[in-house]
C-alpha cells in the first residue's frame, strides 16, 4: 500500500470519495524531514496496515490539509497521532471546526519543514485555495546510490 516514491518520499492510494456528485481518487505523500519526523500531505483513510507501514517509517509530526477539499481523513490521523501538529489552509478552519488546527499554511513554509518542502499559496481558484508543496531534494535511483551524493 505504501509505495517509495523517491528518496524520503512516500506515496499511498487511499479510497475514492465522492464530493459535489463527482468521485475523486484520494492519495497521501509523506516525507521523511531530516529530523526523522513524518509530514504527511492530503491524509488518506488510515487502515492498520497503514498505520502499521507508516510507524515504520518514524513518527508523525506534521498532517498537513493543503486546501478545503483534503479534510476527510484528518480527524482519523489525528486520533492515531494526537502529538502531530495539524496544519491547513485558513478556510478550513471555519470549515471544519471540529479537527484541530495547530497551524495556518501560508505563503512561506512552516519553520518545522524549512529548508526541506518549500510551499506557495495559490489563490484565484472559485473552488478553493490551494498550498503547493516542493520537495527539492534530489531522489537519486531508487535502485543504486543517488549520484548527487
Amino acid at each position: 500500500m505504501l509505495r517509495q516514491f523517491g528518496k524520503e518520499i512516500w506515496t499511498a492510494d487511499g479510497p475514492s470519495v465522492s464530493v459535489a456528485g463527482f468521485v475523486f481518487p484520494t492519495r497521501t505523500i509523506v516525507i521523511r524531514l531530516s529530523d526523522g519526523s513524518l509530514f504527511v500531505w492530503s491524509p488518506i483513510a488510515l487502515s492498520s496496515e497503514l498505520k502499521i507501514a507508516i510507524d515504520c517509517l518514524g513518527p508523525v509530526r506534521h498532517i498537513v490539509a493543503p486546501n478545503t477539499l483534503h479534510h476527510m481523513f484528518v480527524g482519523e490521523w489525528q486520533s492515531a497521532y494526537p502529538a502531530a501538529k495539524s496544519y491547513a489552509v485558513p478556510a478550513l478552519r471555519a470549515k471544519r471546526p471540529d479537527l484541530k488546527w495547530d497551524h495556518d499554511l501560508k505563503d512561506a513554509p512552516a519553520k518545522e519543514w524549512s529548508g526541506e518542502v518549500d510551499q506557495i499559496m495559490v489563490e484565484g481558484n472559485s473552488i478553493t485555495t490551494e498550498v503547493v508543496f516542493f520537495h527539492p531534494k534530489p531522489h537519486g535511483d531508487l535502485h543504486g546510490p543517488d549520484p548527487a551524493l
